[in-house]
């Protein structure tokens, strides 16, 4: 296995049971959920990119809430001579700020969200999430986020239809 390495920041956001995902348009979560959040700009830190990404990937603002941690996995995709991407992620709880209402979402080159749903969290499936969001679920619905990296030698990209 040759891994590269992609860290992201990213936030949990539940509402009346429902987990506020993005369908993922590129890269290895393509056709699936995911939760918002993604790549640090330079000289940005955690929540400044947090604020920043959920912003622009749902057109909501939000409000840092908790910090639960970082947590890796590694899923098979090749990218130039790699084999595996080694995600990185530090997660968070969000909440939206006041009462905000999505101004949809941000067009630019690497866009990679196309668009925003609440979702109930039993349809939130290893056949249709990344694993951060299956992490997310699984921290609503137990109170505790994986301590060992996780391992996803069969991944697929996939195609799922927009609802």
């Amino acid at each position: 296995m040759r891994s590269f390495n992609h860290f992201g920041v990213y936030g949990i956001c539940v509402n009346d049971g429902k987990l506020l995902v993005i369908r993922k348009g590129r890269g290895p979560y393509t056709g699936r959920f995911d939760l918002p959040g993604g790549r640090l700009e330079e000289n940005e830190s955690l929540l400044e990119g947090l604020v920043r990404e959920f912003m622009e990937e749902t057109g909501l603002p939000v409000t840092v809430e908790r910090n639960l941690g970082t947590f890796d996995w590694f899923v098979r995709y090749q990218e130039d001579t790699f084999t595996h991407m080694h995600h990185i992620a530090a997660l968070y709880t969000v909440g939206i700020a006041g009462d905000a209402v999505a101004s949809g979402i941000t067009e630019f080159a690497e866009q990679d969200s196309l668009g925003t749903e609440w979702v109930e969290l039993p349809a939130i499936t290893l056949d249709s999430a990344s694993p951060v969001t299956l992490a997310a679920v699984a921290w609503v619905n137990e109170g505790s986020l994986p301590r060992e990296a996780g391992f996803f030698d069969d991944w697929e990209v996939k195609n799922l239809p927009l609802t």
